[in-house]
């Protein structure tokens, strides 16, 4: 008699006719459950507070990479390549990472260790004297960053399947509550003590959770995949997936749409409405304070209202916050139009991850989430070129129109294109 697991499996290949893919799946769905130690909600708990120290190593970047660049005496362009060797490494580590994700037992381990590379980053960071030694460990920090998502994300689709949206909204704000908190505690420490002191102080918290959620954070899990079903199943379940194709899609252009933002909108606030720096960092805050609590909330919305009219909703509502930014003057109503962005725009991210999930088998969860982050990451970049191209032509206010066409170009690819999926 085949187990609840190969049925479970077998079930959305028997309806598209197909047995052998069904057999395929089935040798390889290594569903994996709660341990006793993590139960209930205890798992999200865990891997929340992980997501916030594998972004506090972002405060790096923001508040030690100038300190460095001086004290070291490293150029304009050493610096640009520190900062570009962590977004590369993180972009290359996501695909092997989903792989092992959906492959290894131990996942906990996995995870560990990702947390331990980004402790051993910043306390490489804080010996090192020259350029090739700093460039070594911003990539380490880099690729343990990029690995931890796809372990992380796999492991609470697992455990959280009726709740998917809601846990990965409640990991993701986490995560942004971490960009906030993370620039303000580091800046704070380093009025007290020099750069390198401080770096020594931010590994701690990577390498003690590191080791701390390897040791106790266990998955029971079945059997390891076999490689080559694992393959069969991805090329069929992933790349040849035309669901999964607009979910990746509509994620990539959400992305381009929030990094082009991340760099205009101070712009904007500086350059053309001459702010303060003061000022204009206290509406950017706002905004990154709403996209750290809000994604959990509408993770509980989608788990109820559903992935599609979310998506597409919050996407053209994000379009016309956006085109109305240039009209509003310097006071309550661009404060919210800046909050609106965060809880709006900021906040799908989870939500899309969470329908790319369901159109997979769950032993692809790893996969597709490295499938997504390494597709924001290599093309997300081109968004803040085109803006900035766009601004020298026909100012800062054309160049946020310009940026709203790529949450509204999600949104109709979203309307248009993507089917739901049952979930897996």
């Amino acid at each position: 008699m085949n187990s609840p697991v190969a049925l479970a499996a077998e079930l959305p290949y028997s309806l598209r006719g197909s047995i052998v893919r069904s057999e395929s799946l089935a040798k390889i769905d290594s569903t994996q459950t709660l341990a006793p130690s993590f139960a209930g909600w205890g798992r999200l708990a865990a891997n929340s507070m992980a997501h916030m120290v594998e972004h506090l190593f972002n405060g790096v970047i923001a508040v030690i990479l100038p300190l460095i660049t001086t004290s070291l005496g490293l150029t304009l362009a050493q610096a640009g390549a520190l900062a570009s060797a962590r977004t590369f490494m993180a972009g290359a580590a996501s695909f092997p990472s989903g792989l092992f994700a959906d492959l290894a037992r131990r996942r906990n381990l996995l995870l560990g260790l990702c947390l331990g590379m980004i402790g051993l980053g910043s306390l490489g960071l804080s010996a090192a004297s020259s350029f090739p030694v700093l460039l070594i460990f911003m990539a380490l920090g880099g690729a343990g960053g990029g690995g931890f998502h796809p372990q992380s994300l796999a492991i609470l689709s697992a455990a959280y399947r009726e709740k998917r949206a809601f846990a990965l909204g409640v990991h993701d704000s986490s995560a942004n509550l971490a960009e906030v908190i993370g620039p303000l505690a580091l800046g704070l420490l380093i009025a007290f003590v020099d750069w390198r002191t401080a770096l020594q102080i931010w590994a701690i918290p990577g390498l003690v959770l590191g080791v701390l959620y390897a040791l106790l954070g266990a998955e029971d899990s079945a059997a390891a995949p076999q490689r080559r079903d694992y393959r069969r199943a991805l090329w069929e379940d992933v790349f040849k997936n035309k669901t999964v194709f607009s979910l990746v899609a509509v994620s990539t252009l959400r992305a381009m749409g929030q990094t082009a933002l991340s760099a205009f909108l101070p712009l904007y606030l500086s350059l053309h409405l001459k702010l303060s720096a003061g000022a204009a960092g206290a509406y950017m805050s706002l905004l990154f304070f709403f996209a750290g609590i809000a994604p959990a909330f509408v993770g509980w919305i989608s788990d109820r209202m559903g992935r599609k009219s979310l998506i597409a909703v919050f996407s053209f509502l994000s379009v016309a916050v956006i085109v109305a930014v240039p009209f509003l003057a310097a006071g309550p109503l661009l404060a919210t139009a800046f909050a609106a962005l965060g809880a709006l725009l900021w906040a799908l991210r989870p939500v899309i991850i969470t329908a790319a999930m369901e159109a997979v088998p769950q032993n692809l969860a790893g996969s597709i989430v490295a499938v997504i982050f390494g597709a924001n990451m290599g093309v997300s970049f081109l968004a803040p070129l085109m803006a900035g191209v766009v601004a020298d032509a026909y100012g800062l206010p054309a160049a946020l129109v310009f940026i709203s066409a790529f949450p509204l170009l999600a949104a109709v690819m979203m309307s248009l294109f993507f089917k739901p999926a049952n979930p897996r």
